[in-house]
Formats: C-alpha cells, structure tokens, sequence
C-alpha cells in the first residue's frame, strides 16, 4: 500500500468518527429501591435511557425467584447483589452478559407480580401471597392474579420437546394479566387460568407419548369460570414454569439417576474384618468395631460372638440384622452421621415394617389444596372428611372453610389430598 492510499484511509476513518457514525450506546441500570405501600413490596428500577416496553420476565417457583433481562443493558449500580429482607424479597442478583444483564428477585415463596413503566423507571409489585399459599406445606405457585373486573382467553396451546429430552407446554395468552394457579397433585401438574375463556378448538386432550419426554398427556378443559390444564408425566421428573409476555411455559424436565451410584448399590465398603470370639458380649465386640472403623456406636443387650470375615460395611449391614442384635444405621455426617444402633430385636418383622409404614407417613410432607364448591356448602363437606366414624383426612390433616367464596381449603399428605378429590 503507497503513501496516497494510506492517507485516503487514514483520513476516510477520521471522517467517520467526526460523523459520529460508531456502535449505538448502551442503556445502563442506575438505581435500585424497594419501599412497601399498602400491603405490597414496590421495587422501582431506573435505567439511564427509558425502556420502550417491559422487559421479558419470568417467575420460577421452586427456588422462588423472578427473573428479569434487560436486553443491550449494562450494570451501573456497583454491585452485584444486595440483600433485602422486605416482604416476600429476600435479595436480589445482578448478572451481565455480552448482550444483557438479568436481574433476579430471590423470594420468600412464590408470590404474583405486575409490572409497569414510569418514565425511566421499571416498577415492579409484589403482591402478599394469598390464603392458599399461607397454609404450611402449600405448594401452590401464582403469577399474576388478574383484574377481577377483566375476562381473559386462551389463543393456543402447543407441545414441544426440548434439547435434553424436557416436555413443554407452551400456552399463548390474550393477556399478560391472566391470573395462573400451579401445583403438583399427586403424580400430575394442575395448571389453573383464572376468570379465562377457552375455545372449543383447544378443549381437547393431548396425546404427547411420541414426543419421547416424561409427559404423556396434556387434558385442557373449562371448569366453570376458569380454564383446569391436566399435565400427567411418568417416571422420575421435576417441574417449574415461567412466563414471557403472553406465553405462559410449563417444563416438565426428566430426573436422571447417577449411573456411579447405581453401581455402587449392594456393594460393601471397607477393609475386611476378622473377628473371632468365644462368650462375650456383642457390647465388646462392637466396640472393637468402633475402634477400627472410627464410628460411634450405641448399644444394648447382650449376646454370644461369631467368627464372620468380611468387609466392615458387611458387618454393620443386613446380615447383621439377622443376629438377635440389629446394627441400624442413624443419621449421618458420613457414613449415616457416624452412629450405628445396635438393639435386640423382641417384635416380629411384620409389626416394625407396620410401625416403619406409620413413620413414614407421620414423616410425609402435606401440600393445601383448595376446592371450589359449587352444588354444596363447603362446611357441610368440612364435616364429612371430620367425622370420626368415617374420617377421610390423615391425624396430621386439616380443613378450613373460606364462606365468602365457599371454597374449602385442605391440607393433608398427597396420597389423602387424591382421595379428597376423587
């Protein structure tokens, strides 16, 4: 390249600059605050140049969070985090990428949220969560609860299958206020739409086996002035869903189990023992045991000393069960917190799997379900699942009647919530 053509270069870059023709400028968020008025948790905000519309957001329910991402935005705040402490907002994150930054609201528990633009301000209200998700162990998740004046629809519902083998159900809204309802009953997902229509088109149940993801059915249909979404999966799975605009998402992921601690089932751990005793107590021979494996060991009763060489996992695990001396595991640090029971047996295998059973359902979590009443009155119904003559509900149940709306509220362990409602 000669002297000439480098200064025509040279001189066509400066021109360039002069005419101020270089990549657009980026927005940038400069503020944040929270303040509480009238019930509500108000979080405002502020980015340097005004958004044009709000930006996408979803809600997760389990952990609770909400997820908001400012496309072509930086962080200007000087933090990355802050935690908050007001209301249902616990914290809130702030992560910027190449082309966005997402700022996430950590919650106490899933709550509804609306969203609105003030000037150069984005506010977002966090509603107090309502009467169902109050009861302990409900597990209901809301998103916005909707105008109570307002009717919304339903434009479509489409199933698709994503890159790791996940269902998705995606459901296009006429509205971003629909007001939606999501729970767990049982082995399947309930997705409720408040005060929304459904047309005849999509009342329809979804044959989705082929797609090759853990939902086998999807059942849409109107239940007086709400529209009732039936996700039923198989096998292991978990779930959460999010909103974007007016497309409402339910993912219905499958849990996949560790292949290297399936492998690792049946087998036993250790360096081998050899023991070999001749009257004496169980007591001393397992706190020799104790010594060699480093775990604490409670005892009681007495017994006779065997010759039995095998591994140390072997010799606390189910052949020990067979000797009148059960070794039963306790909870853990490591290896089961470090504390082995050993206790003579004196009732039969059947009564401690029956008294294993009961504790297992005292253990089990409850989740409050709540049922509209419509040709009864729900304390009529609140009576039925009390009587003791027939009683319904577990020891640990409970039902509630909300007598303004005539809807009962229940809680109670899953497999007495699916009697309920059948």
């Amino acid at each position: 390249m000669n002297t000439k053509t480098m200064k025509a270069v040279y001189g066509f870059a400066l021109w360039l600059a002069a005419s101020g023709l270089r990549s657009p400028s980026r927005n940038s968020i400069e503020s944040f605050e929270v303040s509480q008025q009238a019930g509500k948790t108000i979080v405002r905000i502020t980015t340097k140049e005004p958004l044009r519309n709000v930006p996408p957001n979803f809600a997760v329910a389990s952990p609770a969070r909400i997820a908001f991402d400012f496309p072509n935005t930086v962080n200007a705040l000087g933090r990355a985090s802050q935690d908050i402490g007001q209301g249902e907002l616990r914290s809130m994150n702030v992560v910027q990428g190449s082309e966005r930054t997402r700022l996430v609201l950590n919650l106490r528990r899933p709550v509804a949220h609306e969203t609105s633009l003030d000037g150069s301000a984005l506010v977002i209200s966090l509603s107090e969560p309502a009467v169902a998700q109050t009861a302990p162990g409900g597990q209901v998740a809301h998103f916005a609860e909707g105008k109570a004046e307002a009717r919304h629809a339903i434009r479509d519902i489409d199933f698709r299958r994503g890159r790791s083998g996940e269902g998705r159900v995606v459901v296009d809204l006429s509205d971003t206020s629909t007001g939606i309802d999501i729970r767990q009953q049982g082995q399947n997902v309930i997705v409720e739409f408040i005060k929304t229509a459904l047309p005849d088109n999509l009342r329809r149940r979804l044959d989705v086996v082929d797609f090759g993801t853990p939902v086998t059915t999807v059942n849409t249909f109107q239940q007086g002035e709400n529209v009732r979404m039936v996700i039923e999966p198989k096998g292991q799975w978990e779930h959460n869903a999010y909103q974007t605009d007016t497309q409402f998402v339910v993912e219905v992921k499958p849990v996949v189990a560790d292949p290297s601690r399936e492998g690792q089932r049946g087998r036993y751990t250790g360096e081998k023992l050899s023991l070999n005793f001749q009257n004496v107590e169980v007591r001393a021979v397992l706190n020799v045991i104790a010594d060699f494996t480093d775990l604490n060991i409670i005892t009681s009763g007495h017994g006779d000393g065997e010759h039995h060489p095998a591994p140390e996992g072997r010799a606390l695990g189910p052949g020990a069960r067979d000797h009148p001396a059960d070794a039963r595991p306790r909870q853990p640090p490591q290896r089961q917190r470090g504390v082995d029971r050993a206790a003579r047996r004196a009732r039969p295998r059947e009564k401690l799997a029956l008294e294993a059973t009961q504790q297992i359902s005292d253990l089990e979590q409850t989740r409050t379900e709540a049922f509209q009443m419509n040709y009864q009155k729900a304390a009529d119904v609140q009576k039925l699942l009390a009587d003791p003559s027939q009683r319904i509900l577990s020891k640990r149940g409970s039902a509630v009647v909300d007598g303004r709306t005539n809807t009962l509220f229940v809680q109670d362990t899953p497999s007495h919530l699916e009697e309920v409602a059948g």
